[in-house]
């Protein structure tokens, strides 16, 4: 039973890393594009790269070499990749070579190589690729002639986001958005200064009915401050009005309690006694 159990297990792993390596094989070759294809003579050049980059990154890079006569000794195959700090100065970023290789009709040989971009190289990758072969070619008659060949071959590459840049119209945009933040509320806190210049406006010309008089900015504070002071008075006033209240309960009902007791006094005093005789 543990036996069958760790079979199952062992075919559901395998299954998975299956997937998860045809969805990456799959995923690399979506991002990949051909930058140079073309016959050089006797040999036929095809360069696939990694269509964009962000840096710090590595870019894929597949240089293939295709015979087209009968025998090529290649004697000399360079890479040489460059690009651009700040977009303007070329400067080597790779370079690999490799020899001494005979293909025979038709036959392919692949170069893959993982170059490294920095972070302050953007725009387009150049490459270069030095070539030195001796070729073996057949004539009408069937005879082989030798057909040599040396060169150097240029093209473009990956195009490499500039990093710099991208951030700096992120930081624009977020200035952007605060400069249209501080727009509003400068437009609100406008808005509230219009209404507070109506609000004196319309307090200015009431007086000016009442009073026969236009209001200066001082004499409106001073006008506020005696507000304020009436307002500080009138406060105290009910509260000394409140005690005036209470005392003057507390009179009355002291007045009524003697005036109570005055009377019954009298009116014992007063009263003839009663005769029992």
């Amino acid at each position: 039973m543990n036996k069958r159990m760790i079979i199952a297990l062992f075919a559901c792993l395998s299954l998975l890393l299956a997937s998860t390596y045809t969805v990456k094989t799959q995923t690399q070759l979506d991002d990949t594009e051909t930058f140079f294809d073309s016959k050089i003579s006797c040999v036929r050049l095809q360069v696939n790269a990694t269509s964009r980059a962000k840096p710090p990154d590595n870019i894929s890079v597949i240089l293939s070499l295709t015979s087209l006569v009968t025998k090529v000794y290649v004697k000399t195959i360079n890479l040489t990749i460059y690009g651009f700090v700040n977009g303007t100065e070329k400067i080597e970023i790779y370079s690999n070579a490799s020899g001494k290789l005979v293909l025979s009709k038709d036959s392919t040989v692949a170069f893959p190589h993982q170059i490294f971009v920095q972070e302050n190289v953007y725009g387009v990758i150049y490459g270069e690729i030095y070539l030195e072969y001796d070729a073996t070619v057949k004539d009408e008659l069937g005879r082989e002639l030798p057909y040599p060949f040396q060169g150097t071959i240029g093209f473009v590459l990956t195009r490499v986001e500039n990093v710099y840049l991208e951030s700096l119209e992120e930081e624009l945009e977020s200035l952007k958005e605060q400069l249209q933040s501080l727009g509003d509320q400068l437009n609100s806190t406008q808005t509230m200064l219009e209404e507070l210049q109506n609000e004196l406006s319309e307090l200015n010309r009431t007086f000016t009915e009442c009073f026969g008089k236009n209001l200066t900015r001082e004499e409106l504070l001073n006008i506020n401050q005696t507000l304020w002071q009436l307002q500080n008075d009138y406060e105290s006033l009910k509260g000394v009005k409140g005690e005036l209240d209470g005392t003057r309960t507390a009179i009355i009902f002291l007045a009524v309690v003697a005036v109570f007791f005055v009377a019954t006094t009298l009116y014992l005093v007063l009263r003839k006694p009663k005769s029992y005789l």
